[in-house]
């Protein structure tokens, strides 16, 4: 027959066999299993979460800090008040005070004191082909704080966790701002602006507006071939007649140019005849030559005199 077996040798076996397995998880992990100070808080985003599972990371520009827990639905009193709690959990050792060396974020002030600074959270996309999300936490100073865990109904979550803000992806503002655009009324608008344009491209006025204007334009060509014919007429004229300008300029500068001589050599004589007449001399001989003139000019007077009064005195003398 054969040995029963002894069932405290077989626990004993597999108690050793846990023992064993855990230290070795330990020693790999270098003891941090047993140090890990993990704290959970709640997101709520504003969109869709498809692609965002449990397990999910969370990291901080980059840095891996936790990973999502649980995705949970609250629907409220109405049915179109639905929200969707995202239950994530971050290892608070990943922050660590510059100035004390402990842990930033395993308090609920140290939270408060984030998110009052910007902390918010925000869903990326980690797999293009997939389409698989995480979690992404960073600083948004200027980006509000919306807490929605205060509008859900859910007491149980508002009690347990501390809720981090969301900020929408940039995809999700650019859709809600196309939800806000009225798409009928600016397909309406499009759609007159077309019948109009089409109204007016078929109108009579407009064809008789283009037949006007071809004819403008044909006499306004007409009128620039006139005047291009008569511009080399009229330039040739213009061209003669500077020409005569010209030369009457060329004589006329001739004329003053003989002008100018003459007067030179009157300036000349003139300064000879000063310089004559200030000699004393010749202005005594003068005065002698103008008494002679004045006295034969006297003799012949009075001779006239005579021969008008008595002519026979040419044949018998003067009596």
């Amino acid at each position: 027959m054969s040995k029963q077996a002894n069932p405290t040798l077989i626990g004993a076996f597999v108690a050793g066999a846990v023992g064993l397995i855990v230290a070795g998880i330990l020693i790999i992990s270098g003891g941090k299993l047993l140090l890990t100070d993990k704290t959970s808080y709640v997101m709520y985003f504003h969109g869709s979460v498809k692609g965002l599972n449990i397990g999910s990371p969370v990291t901080f520009r980059g840095v891996n800090i936790g990973a999502v827990t649980d995705i949970q639905l609250v629907v409220g009193n109405d049915d179109a008040d639905i929200h969707i709690p995202v239950i994530i959990e971050i290892d608070n050792t990943k922050f660590i005070s510059s100035e004390t060396g402990k842990p930033r974020m395993d308090d609920d002030d140290s939270i408060d004191d984030l998110v009052k600074a910007g902390l918010r959270g925000q869903l990326q996309l980690q797999s293009l082909l997939t389409g698989q999300l995480f979690i992404q936490i960073d600083f948004y100073p200027n980006s509000p704080a919306t807490l929605v865990g205060k509008d859900v109904s859910d007491d149980r979550i508002r009690r347990r966790y501390e809720e981090i803000p969301t900020i929408p992806t940039p995809i999700e503002k650019i859709s809600m701002l196309l939800e806000e655009i009225p798409v009928d009324k600016v397909v309406d608008h499009i759609l007159a602006g077309i019948e109009g344009l089409d109204r007016l491209v078929n109108s009579e006025e407009l064809h008789q507006s283009i037949t006007a204007l071809r004819e403008t334009l044909d006499d306004f060509r007409r009128l620039v071939g006139s005047l291009d014919r008569q511009v080399e007429p009229v330039a040739t004229s213009i061209n003669l007649t500077l020409n005569d300008a010209r030369e009457a300029l060329q004589k006329a500068g001739s004329a003053l140019d003989s002008a100018r001589g003459t007067l030179v050599q009157a300036d000349a004589t003139l300064q000879s005849a000063d310089a004559l007449l200030g000699d004393e001399r010749v202005l005594t001989a003068l005065d002698d030559a103008l008494n002679e003139i004045t006295s034969a000019a006297y003799a012949i007077r009075i001779l006239a005199e005579t021969i008008n009064n008595q002519p026979e005195s040419l044949l018998k003398g003067r009596r």
